[in-house]
């Protein structure tokens, strides 16, 4: 297992698409926040009083990472890429070969993945740290910070539950385009219009709110109740995680 896991993580970090798109994760987060001072400015030219510029909070930073939500789209994508590789390649045939259990290449994906989301949320949160010291400066709320630290953290651990779906889409179904779908879809926020529509339907009979059980939505979020949060989280991986093992342990391999 640890073989798998050392060479899963040599292809992470070999992979042309994994750099690129740690690139265009850090681009994004700074172009978001130029983006902002550029609109704050035109408004200021057409006479909008309310219209300032602030400099970015430390915690607020590390907070949120990415910026906009198409960076979040990105490591989705770069995910999905990972995962299937090497199906895409065919040499998952002699890895699973060589291993006794053939579900542990999808565990290994899986540890992996975790510090995939991680380099991808600090690269963004760098590049919106210098792009805020370049722009102004940033404000040190050192007391906000372990919060938001421990936000950071749990905003850590829904993205790894969104790639063990992706996971299970890629390696245990072996469908890269439906994962590639699915990715889009979980980062982008499109499930809101979903929620709605269930929220409204339901409503009738019960008052609920999906979007607290959706990983997707919560990732969003700034303020968050941290117990929700890592439940579903854990809840999502519970579930998705052993169905890929299972589910890959009898599929043939090919």
């Amino acid at each position: 297992m640890v073989d798998l896991i050392r060479m899963d993580f040599y292809r992470m970090f070999k992979s042309k698409s994994f750099i690129i798109s740690n690139v265009v994760v850090f681009v994004i987060a700074i172009v978001a926040r130029l983006a902002e001072i550029g609109l704050i400015k035109l408004s200021q030219a057409f006479g909008v009083e309310e219209a300032t510029i602030s400099n970015d909070a430390l915690s607020e930073i590390i907070i949120n990472p990415f910026g906009w939500s198409i960076a979040l789209v990105v490591v989705l994508i770069s995910a999905v890429t990972f995962s299937y590789a090497d199906i895409a390649n065919g040499y998952i045939k002699n890895i699973a070969g060589q291993v006794s259990n053939k579900g542990n290449t999808a565990l290994s994906k899986f540890v992996v993945l975790a510090v995939h989301n991680f380099i991808f949320m600090f690269c963004a949160m760098i590049g919106r740290v210098i792009i805020g010291i370049i722009t102004g400066g940033i404000q040190m709320d050192w007391i906000e910070v372990p919060l938001a630290i421990g936000t950071f953290g749990v905003k850590w651990l829904l993205l790894v539950s969104l790639s063990s779906i992706l996971l299970f889409v890629s390696t245990g179904l072996k469908n890269k385009t439906l994962a590639s779908v699915v990715g889009v879809i979980l980062g982008s926020g499109s499930l809101m219009l979903l929620h709605l529509m269930i929220d409204s339907t339901v409503e009738r009979f019960i008052h609920v709110d999906i979007s607290r059980y959706d990983p997707s939505m919560l990732i969003q979020e700034s303020n968050m109740i941290f117990g929700n949060a890592i439940l579903v989280a854990l809840v999502v991986i519970a579930i998705f995680l052993p169905l890929t093992v299972v589910i890959f342990n009898k599929s043939d391999v090919k």
